[in-house]
């Protein structure tokens, strides 16, 4: 820092006089390195301030002298950075998040500047924050941006939100309808009941664009009808209410459906398990009169079917889960005597079925998870011990164990497992339609509460996004078939 200088002669009568460059000047400095002086050709001296300290700065003049003292101090530390805590958090959807600033200064401090910066966020539609550094969950999405701005510095943080936002409504309301995941990543959506009306309509959501598409119409109106993924792409859809046996193939990049070979009896309230030779069981149903204990296996590659041998036991509205070993389980359902607390496994290999350890309840219209370990959860369902139940199928034991209630007892709900290795189970009716969803940690084998939908719903679908995240859609919430759909951002 530099600063002008200059010496005035007082005189004996009181008369002050600036020296000018006509007066001889010497100046000094007592210590340099504090402060150096420069005489100007005006008779000034420039002072220029190097380091903190103290020196005396002296001046001859002719035979006369004169000495002042400068103080030279420090300058205030400048803001160099701004650090934001936590650098990233997830918060469930109308919950907070605390996050303060701290600011970094020229001489190595730092400070809790919070309530001093200006705080702003990318998107308040996902997230707010408040001027003192809440952020809010306003719906599932994100990651945004929040920044904390002072002067000409500035720090940021990233928050999600777990919860629900809105994926649009489709075209038409429907419940009983199938959503499958294609290659593409979109999700077709197919058939369904819109009130007492059968559906034969189809539509796409496609995820990256956020919007629905109409799709080629079934050949048939099905609802309770059964839908798979085929190795290649094609989508297979059998049966439906009526006893349908009829079955159709669509083609995702010609927008088409083809009839194929129809079953050898029509069912729905069935289920169809992808093998990993690439064929196709479907397992039992009703006829509408009466439960089935009917299989058989569809072999795409010769459009033939061929039929198993009998289930041990008549049922339908149960799972059927693919095990690791290449089996399938499958478990619960509705007979005739009510619901079911029955298991059994289908061995491809040799075309047979054998009895699996009974459940510890019954239970129908119920969801069946693999889980990561190899495991089956099996969720809620009618059950004669009422619908909140869950439990686990351990394959290695052929025994099953109780995996503790859901915080709502449900039926006809989803589950799906996420990439966190837990299960997001979703709305469904009990006492009513619930909008409701809950999370079941299997490295704790326990249930806890997540973000609730907009929609109650049952009967609608669940499924899977590439990106990890869920589209749930559809359904009915007692009185009228749903056309809206939500996404689950976890």
């Amino acid at each position: 820092m530099n600063t002008t200088a200059k010496a005035q002669r007082v005189h004996d009568d009181g008369r002050v006089v600036d020296l000018d460059a006509s007066t001889s000047q010497q100046w000094t400095s007592s210590d340099p390195q504090v402060a150096s002086v420069e005489p100007q050709p005006d008779g000034t001296v420039k002072v220029t301030a190097l380091q903190p300290g103290s020196a005396i700065i002296t001046v001859n003049a002719d035979e006369a002298s004169g000495e002042a003292t400068l103080e030279v101090t420090p300058p205030p530390p400048v803001l160099t950075s701004i650090t934001l805590t936590p650098a990233t958090a997830s918060v469930l959807q109308g919950s907070t998040q605390q996050f303060t600033a701290r600011g970094s200064y020229s001489d190595g401090t730092t400070a809790d500047v919070t309530s001093s910066v200006v705080w702003t966020t990318s998107d308040t539609t996902i997230a707010t924050v408040s001027s003192t550094g809440l952020g809010t969950g306003v719906v599932g999405g994100g990651p945004v941006t929040l920044t904390a701005t002072l002067g000409d510095m500035s720090g940021t943080a990233q928050l999600s939100v777990t919860g629900w936002t809105s994926a649009g409504s489709m075209s038409t309301s429907r419940d009983n309808h199938t959503a499958t995941r294609l290659d593409s990543g979109r999700v077709l959506i197919a058939g369904g009941r819109n009130g007492t009306t059968t559906l034969s309509s189809a539509e796409s959501y496609d995820p990256a664009t956020h919007s629905w598409s109409p799709a080629s119409a079934m050949s048939k109106g099905r609802f309770d009808h059964a839908a798979l993924l085929l190795p290649g792409g094609y989508l297979l859809v059998t049966g439906g209410v009526g006893a349908l046996t009829s079955v159709e193939m669509y083609d995702p990049e010609n927008d088409a459906w083809y009839e194929v070979s129809p079953m050898s009896g029509g069912r729905y309230g069935h289920t169809m398990t992808l093998l990993p030779s690439g064929q196709v069981l479907v397992t039992g149903g009703t006829d509408g009169t009466n439960a089935l204990a009917t299989a058989e296996v569809f072999e795409p590659l010769a459009n033939l079917w061929v039929k198993s041998s009998l289930m041990g036991t008549a049922r339908f509205h149960h799972t059927a889960t693919l095990l690791p070993s290449g089996k399938v389980l499958v478990s619960g359902g509705t007979s005739a005597s009510g619901s079911l607390s029955s298991a059994e496994v289908y061995d491809p290999a040799t075309n047979s079925w054998a009895p699996a350890a009974t459940l510890v309840t019954s239970h129908s219209l119920h969801a069946a998870t693999l889980l990561s370990s190899g495991k089956v959860l099996i969720s809620g369902g009618q059950s004669s011990t009422g619908p909140s139940s869950s439990e686990l199928y351990d394959p290695d034991t052929n025994s099953w164990s109780a995996a503790g209630s859901m915080i709502e007892g449900r039926s006809r709900h989803t589950a799906t497992l996420l990439a966190s290795g837990q299960v997001l189970v979703a709305g469904g009716d009990g006492s009513s339609y619930y909008n409701t969803a809950e999370l079941y940690n299997p490295a704790t084998s326990s249930w806890s509460a997540t973000a609730s939908m907009d929609a109650s719903r049952g009967a609608h679908t669940a499924t899977l996004l590439t990106s990890g995240r869920v589209l749930v859609v559809g359904g009915e919430d007692g009185t009228h078939s749903l056309a809206k759909a939500e996404v689950y951002v976890p």
